[in-house]
């Protein structure tokens, strides 16, 4: 059977999916009267997981000697995955990077979800903290500005 749709398309399509499947159920949990807090837990233990597993698909290409090259590589490699959109500056030890478009973000804003649950800022960071530490022990993550708390961009920066 010959593809309709090019394989690129295809995954396009499977991320805006789950992406919107992903928001949708923190909008209906919100509905449901969960508690803000435990959800946002919930949801960063999931995104703690997801970041060790992608630490773990991407060790066997950097090898066991990581440095601040391989992990703006990783990050790269995730923001692709995820739909994301980035500029980075690399220094000797320390990676600059500004989010400029989020699906994650776009899905919260159509589904006119509250900022204050918006969690797409507390699971990114935990994701990418969480990879890179798979990566390396050493490596650090923090956000410094985030879209849902008003800021134009997100704001990641990485240590190691």
């Amino acid at each position: 059977m010959k593809q309709v749709m090019p394989i690129e398309e295809c995954a396009k399509q499977r991320l805006q999916v789950l992406v919107y499947a992903y928001s949708l159920l923190v909008k209906h949990l919100k509905e449901e009267g969960v508690d803000r807090e435990k959800v946002k837990r919930a949801s960063d233990k999931v995104w703690a997981v997801l970041g060790q597993q992608a630490a773990e698909q991407m060790k066997p290409i950097f090898g066991e000697t990581i440095n601040i090259e391989a992990l703006q590589q990783a990050g790269t490699i995730a923001e692709d995955v995820h739909g994301i959109e980035a500029n980075q500056k690399i220094t000797e030890n320390q990676i600059e990077t500004e989010f400029v478009k989020c699906p994650w973000q776009e899905a919260n804003a159509a589904l006119d979800m509250p900022e204050d649950w918006r969690m797409c800022a507390s699971g990114h960071a935990v994701f990418t903290e969480s990879m890179y530490k798979g990566l390396d022990p050493k490596a650090a993550y923090k956000l410094t500005k985030s879209m849902p708390a008003g800021d134009q961009i997100c704001e990641g920066i990485t240590t190691l």
